[in-house]
């Protein structure tokens, strides 16, 4: 099991209702809801950031004509049904 660690954290009171009111609907404590967000958002702006990172010095040009690149080589499917067609 992970060790845990307390942090005191100072909220908004509509923001802490708010919280507790969806935790409730949600059938959980509202330590794992605010675990759950916080663990989500992070995870979120981690994978942003390394995306970022990556692009840093990337050409627009270059990435663009990679992507394209990428499409044209996905060969064409004609058999799409009429609900899953873009007009």
């Amino acid at each position: 099991m992970n060790k845990t660690q307390v942090v005191t954290l100072r909220v908004p009171a509509e923001l802490k209702q708010r919280l507790e009111s969806e935790a409730h609907l949600q059938g959980v404590s509202m330590n794992n809801l605010a675990n759950y967000l916080l663990t989500t958002q992070i995870s979120l702006l981690e994978a942003l950031s390394t995306i970022e990172a990556r692009m840093a010095n990337k050409s627009y040009i270059e990435l663009k004509k990679r992507v394209n690149e990428v499409l044209n080589s996905v060969q064409k499917n004609n058999n799409i049904p009429v609900w899953d067609q873009i007009d």
